[in-house]
């Protein structure tokens, strides 16, 4: 076998050595870099400006934040439906965990699941028993989905177990193989290293 060089090869490898020098590098400073920099400073506004280093909710807005426009990136992409759609799902999953942790709305879904309010009627005064195991099943149950969402969210970021998937594809047909489905009816959209178009 004769490996050959054609011409265009030589000339592509000369732009690559060009791309690197510092003037080119130069160019694309303040052709690309700074402007995709000012753009990532207005559209982070309002979360650097309230960025507080000692509290994570202000960590969890900025990965919220981040997560909007590449939901809506997948939203208009090009891949295949089935697997982008998933994807799509589950970023709005997170993006909408990841508020509900912000805001610390955890009261309000437990008494919306309930169908009854915390009473603080009696705030400085002696409360009926009633009062207080109605407040504390809503509390209860308000700390019971703040973990479920926490454990959902890390679930959600981590992705399913890929180990899992190629065990069962060496269980599968031939013509299962060549169908190709068993990808689709497997993956859930999880995964935050897979969130591309």
């Amino acid at each position: 076998m004769e490996i050959k060089f054609t011409d265009t090869f030589f000339e592509s490898l000369k732009r690559m050595i060009n791309r690197e020098k510092w003037y080119r590098k130069t160019v694309d400073f303040f052709r690309y870099d700074l402007i995709s920099g000012v753009k990532n400073i207005f559209f982070f506004w309002k979360e650097i400006w309230n960025y507080r280093g000692w509290d994570y909710t202000f960590q969890l807005r900025l990965l919220k934040k981040s997560l909007e426009p590449l939901s809506k990136c997948l939203t208009e992409g090009n891949e295949e439906d089935v697997s982008r759609l998933k994807k799509v799902d589950k970023i709005n999953r997170a993006i909408k965990i990841l508020e509900n942790i912000c805001d610390d709305n955890y009261i309000e879904l437990a008494e919306k699941e309930l169908g009854y309010t915390t009473n603080s009627d009696f705030l400085f005064g002696k409360e009926p028993k009633e009062v207080t195991e109605a407040n504390r099943k809503i509390f209860h149950l308000a700390d019971e989905i703040e973990e479920r969402e926490w454990s959902e969210l890390f679930e959600i970021l981590k992705g399913q177990d890929r180990k899992s998937f190629k065990e069962q594809y060496k269980s599968l047909s031939v013509e299962e193989k060549i169908e190709g489905t068993h990808w689709n009816s497997w993956f859930d959209g999880s995964g935050m290293r897979g969130w591309w178009d």
